[in-house]
């Protein structure tokens, strides 16, 4: 699809995800190594913070101005219907464990989804200046400039990222994660989000999350795809709703997915 065949309403919906995630991503900003933060924990220990919140809040206002009939569904203020047949879908800080401890390794996400269909996607790493987009069949971005995916298509030439060892503990994956670490040529954890743009952009090839919620990666994987990756969950089905996913560089899904099925 060239840019001239796409829908006018995609690149709208797109410049309105780049809007709002960087209006989320500022309102984090200001608090990010404040001494001051004081961390709260959710029901399912997992961490939230008062720039969790407010990241929030200047997502939604944002898409609220542009497209008021469109449904919602945010990690900390959950979901409201609407009319439109759209969904924003927006996780203000991905990678909350690592912003309250000083990493900058987190990003606002936020993703607009079409009859089920993620169609537009904006990725802000405030942090290190850096913001991804991608429009269905547009291609992605970075900071403005196409990017693409590595050719790398050999498993042991691969950098394999993920967030930490302990989520492939916890779901039953001690024996993958050990194998994929054998088999690649590099390792890297901390990544959340950060790592799926890696692999966007080239400078990683996988990316395993052995558990994640729809907010961690509607966004992400448009941006992998149209940069010429491949998402997909750990059995190879492409839903963003499944718990868990793999991002690749494309040439070496296959090879991975036969590596998560033993």
């Amino acid at each position: 699809m060239t840019m001239g065949s796409i829908p006018a309403m995609y690149l709208e919906l797109r410049t309105v995800a780049m809007t709002a995630a960087e209006a989320g991503g500022r309102a984090a900003l200001r608090y990010f190594r404040r001494p001051d933060l004081r961390v709260e924990w959710k029901a399912d220990e997992s961490p939230v913070t008062v720039a969790d919140r407010e990241a929030e809040a200047a997502c939604q206002q944002v898409i609220a101005a542009a497209f008021p009939h469109d449904a919602w569904l945010g990690e900390e203020t959950g979901e409201t219907g609407g009319a439109s047949g759209r969904r924003w879908i927006v996780d203000p800080i991905d990678g909350t464990r690592n912003f309250v401890r000083g990493v900058p390794l987190w990003a606002t996400l936020v993703a607009c989804e079409e009859n089920d269909r993620v169609v537009a996607a904006a990725v802000v790493i405030p942090a290190l200046a850096e913001a991804y987009d991608a429009v269905l069949g547009g291609g992605a971005r970075c900071n403005g400039a196409a990017i693409q995916v590595s050719a790398i298509a050999q498993l042991d030439q691969a950098l394999f990222c993920y967030e930490s060892p302990s989520w492939f503990h916890k779901n039953g994956m001690t024996a993958v994660f050990d194998e994929l670490n054998r088999s690649t040529g590099l390792q890297r954890g901390l990544c959340d989000a950060y790592g799926h743009m890696l692999v966007a952009s080239g400078r990683a090839e996988v990316v395993v999350e052995p558990q994640l919620s729809v907010w961690d990666v509607a966004a992400t994987s448009l941006v992998v795809s149209e940069a010429g990756g491949r998402f997909s969950d750990l059995r190879g089905t492409p839903s963003i709703r499944s718990g868990n996913a793999l991002l690749t560089n494309g040439l070496l899904h296959d090879v991975v997915l036969a590596r998560l099925r033993g």
